[in-house]
Parts: structure tokens; sequence; C-alpha cells
């Protein structure tokens, strides 16, 4: 699915969609480049997640932020592009990690190839991202490598505690989410600052309304796996349940709930168990709840772009934000 293909995710300004996406295929372009390798299998496997598409969303939030600073600025299209490549990495990872089947529509490369070739293909994700960023100069690169390194710290936490009913907490799950997810996302904005020289302060509050973005991103995700259809995802519903990893609505829905902790109790469910779980969490006030969160968050998120001057850049910004409640059926 591409951008374009996602109702309510354009910006609200003609003018200022058709340059995002007038810089969008520029990136698309760059990312096409920038996984070519001397070897074709290689260059097959890099560009495997790259061809399915998808939304762009740190990219955009790279060329939107730049609006703050100077948009012309030829350095914003390879920061975008060191972004989406540093994501795709992240995205092949997980695909092991979960052992999933399919990402974004299509087979993950995992299934259609093996886990050690996923697992290289992200690692070399990776270093096309941080060689890209060193030519973007040292603050660039040392943002997108601790960026990394905080990326994989979440993920970390996210593995050591799967399956664990003990240690999973909503303090334990948005702290890694804070740094599996948002981390990345306020990236993005920052280094859209950065590189069009913006200024400290701007750049500064970029950084926290990514942030605050981000969470709400991936609570949105987390409500949307719950309640959409495989074909809605591009992917396996459940997945997390599956893999032992609980996120906001169903921690939530085990308060209280002793059929649900039951069939959590001996490890991640699977099949019916898989089904009946998704089930009691899909009807339970832990999706208001979950709501909820997912409206402070972007509530925060706008008071946070508010701060930023007055322009069309703004009023996107706050749609985005705005787009991921009501994806999930939040309130803004």
């Amino acid at each position: 699915m591409t951008r374009a293909g996602i109702p309510g995710l354009e910006a609200p300004d003609a003018a200022l969609e058709a340059e995002l996406r007038a810089g969008l295929d520029r990136v698309e372009e760059a990312l096409q480049k920038a996984v070519r390798a001397d070897f074709d299998f290689l260059t097959e496997t890099a560009s495997h997640l790259i061809e399915a598409g998808g939304k762009r969303f740190r990219p955009m939030l790279v060329l939107l932020a730049g609006y703050f600073g100077d948009p012309t600025d030829p350095r914003l299209v390879p920061g975008a592009v060191a972004i989406e490549l540093t994501h795709l990495a992240t995205l092949y990872h997980d695909d092991v990690i979960d052992e999933a089947d399919f990402r974004r529509g299509r087979a993950s490369a995992n299934s259609r190839w093996d886990n050690t070739v996923a697992i290289l293909t992200g690692d070399y994700l990776f270093a096309r991202a941080s060689e890209i960023s060193s030519d973007l100069g040292t603050e660039v690169s040392k943002l997108l490598a601790r960026t990394i390194a905080t990326v994989c710290d979440g993920q970390i936490r996210e593995v050591g505690m799967a399956g664990r009913l003990d240690l999973q907490t909503e303090d334990s799950y948005m702290e890694a989410i804070n740094r599996k997810t948002a981390a990345l996302i306020a990236t993005s904005c920052r280094l859209g600052g950065m590189l069009s020289d913006a200024g400290e302060p701007h750049t500064d509050v970029l950084e926290r309304f990514g942030g605050a973005l981000g969470v709400g991103f991936q609570l949105s995700d987390d409500i949307m796996d719950v309640i959409s259809t495989e074909g809605e995802l591009g992917k396996e519903p459940g997945v997390d349940i599956k893999e032992g990893v609980y996120t906001l609505p169903v921690l939530q829905a085990l308060e209280g709930n002793e059929e649900l902790r039951a069939l959590l109790a001996d490890g991640p469910p699977d099949d019916a168990a898989l089904a009946r779980a998704l089930e009691i969490v899909g009807e339970a006030g832990s999706l208001r709840r979950a709501r909820e969160a997912v409206t402070r968050e972007v509530r925060r998120a706008v008071a946070l772009a508010e701060e930023l001057p007055e322009a069309t850049a703004r009023t996107a910004l706050v749609h985005l934000a705005q787009f991921i409640a009501t994806r999930c059926g939040a309130d803004v």
C-alpha cells in the first residue's frame, strides 16, 4: 500500500501535499539506488520490502519537519532515506523474532528465503543507513547511531519480557515502546529540523513532538492489531499476543479477567486460545482505556506542534497526529 492509498494521511494543504509527494518520489528513487549491491541476490533481498510499498511515514516526517527551516535543502532526501533504511532493517529483524509469514501483504523475507538471509539483509540495511548518514555530518551519524542503539534496547526489553505475565506491566510496556518505536519517529522529526537548519529551539520541539506522535502511533497500532483483519493489516492479527508480547489493550484486559489470565498463564497462546484471547480483549473495556491513552498522546503531540511557527507544515503535523487517533477510533 502506498501513502497515496491511505485516506486521511494526505497533507490538508494541496500545494504542500504536492511538494511532499514530489519529495517522497525522490526518496523512493534514492531508496532503490541505496540497496543496489554488487551481488544480485543481495539487491533482491534488500529491495524486497521496499517494493512492497508502505506509508513512508518516517521519511515524510523528515521532509515535513524540514519546512521549519529550508525545505529545499538537498540533505533532506538522503536523511529521509537513512531513516527509512533503518526502519526497514528493524522490520527484517522483527519478522525473524516474530516468525512472521507476511509483511505488508507479501511473504516476509524469512519465509520467502530463511532467517539467515533476513538477518543479514537487515544488517546490510543498517550499514547502508549508517554510510549515508556519515555523508551528512558527524552529528547526524551520532544521532542515528544513538537511535539504533535505543531501538535495539527497546527490542531486547520486549524479548526479555515475552510470555512473562509477572514481568509485563503498563510501565514496562510504555518504556519499551518509547525506545522501540517512538525513538525512531522522534529522530525523524529532529533530523528534518537539523538538516534544514531550522534552529535548535524548533528542532527540540520537533523531536518532542515526534516522541509523543511515536507513542500514539504504536498504541494505535496495538489497537488495530486487535480489531483489524489480516487484509487490513497486511499481516496476521494478534501476532504480538502469539509471541508473548502483551500490549496495552491486553495488559488492561488482564485486570480482573481470570479467563484471559488462564489463557496466557502457560505462555503465548495459539490457534483457538489465541482467537479467544483476541475476542476477550476486543470485548473488554480495555480498548476504551487504550483509546484514551492514544488520545492523551495525540493531544500532547498537538500541543507541542502548536509551539512551532504558524504555517501549513504545522497544520499538517496536527493533522497527522489526529489521523493516528481517528484510525483506531480514539478521540482527538
